[in-house]
């Protein structure tokens, strides 16, 4: 089974025949915990993760997030605020069960249809056999400790990426390649089980940080991150989980810039484990913005 970064402390509402609706507040500081310092917002895939974990009560358990079949990110959440949202519960197919969810906190902050379905037998041996990249080594370049930390504003625990390597050849897309060691000493596994998976949502959040340190390494020639800004993740779309990843392992990030427009880009992908692909990537719509409270 998967570990948890958390667990989402949801009061029911109305239940209805289609679904139902529930409210989380958001009042444990661990979640905004280097997400970020000075300006903590929570991370949409930690939205996404409460709104699956209410999702599997409502099915009585057993089930996980399959896939993000679609997101779209409107406004953020802040220490505090309280998370209203609308459950649609779609027929039970025999890869999961949609799920359609609408949530509002300030204003309305997102739209997610997500796929449910129940936990693998085993944690295991899952991925997909994938090819991996081929690159010029002479022209990769190394993006160290340091240079993460500049071009990213996330702080531990919330930073979830080791080094990387840039692959921008001429007449190709610029390509990244990110890593993660996943150990035992994750934050997500105090007080649990270090042999469980690794979370689905913090897998996700680690490509994403790719996305922006990519972004950043392909930019303008002394282009530097904007303080008043920070990097946001606006859209997902068909997101799948195909394998567990668990402590020992290497989370490989093979990112792939697909258009830049402005302060916006899109970025496309895989992760993989040991040569398999544990998370297939369609499309991620990351842009700088401005969080404040109203």
């Amino acid at each position: 089974m998967r570990s948890s970064p958390f667990i989402a402390d949801w009061r029911a509402g109305p239940v209805s025949a289609d679904g139902f609706r529930a409210h989380l507040r958001l009042d444990d500081e661990s979640l905004f915990r280097g997400h970020y310092p000075g300006a903590p917002i929570l991370p949409g895939v930690f939205l996404i993760e409460a709104l699956a974990q209410a999702a599997s009560t409502f099915l009585c358990g057993n089930t996980q997030l399959k896939e993000i079949v679609s997101c779209r990110f409107q406004s953020p959440f802040f220490p505090g605020d309280v998370v209203s949202a609308r459950f649609r519960i779609g027929d039970a197919k025999p890869g999961g069960t949609l799920v359609e969810v609408t949530a509002s906190g300030r204003g309305p902050a997102a739209e997610l249809t997500m796929l449910v379905g129940a936990a693998p037998n085993s944690d295991l041996g899952s991925g997909q056999a994938a090819a991996a990249w081929s690159w010029d080594l002479a022209s990769a370049r190394a993006l160290d400790a340091g240079f993460v930390e500049r071009a990213l504003p996330h702080r531990p625990p919330a930073l979830l990426v080791d080094s990387a390597l840039v692959l921008a050849q001429p007449g190709t897309r610029s390509r990244l390649v990110g890593y993660k060691e996943i150990t035992a000493s994750e934050p997500c596994y105090d007080g649990g089980e270090a042999a469980d998976g690794y979370p689905a949502s913090l897998i996700v959040e680690s490509f994403c940080q790719c996305c922006g340190l990519l972004r950043a390494a392909t930019g303008k020639a002394g282009e530097a991150r904007d303080g008043a800004k920070v990097p946001v993740v606006a859209k997902l779309a068909s997101v799948r989980w195909l394998g567990e990843v668990v402590p020992g392992q290497r989370l490989d990030h093979h990112v792939e810039l697909v258009v830049r427009t402005g302060e916006g880009a899109v970025f496309t992908g895989q992760t993989l484990v040991a040569g398999q692909v544990v998370l297939d990537v369609a499309r991620v719509v990351a842009a700088l913005a401005s969080p404040t409270r109203s």
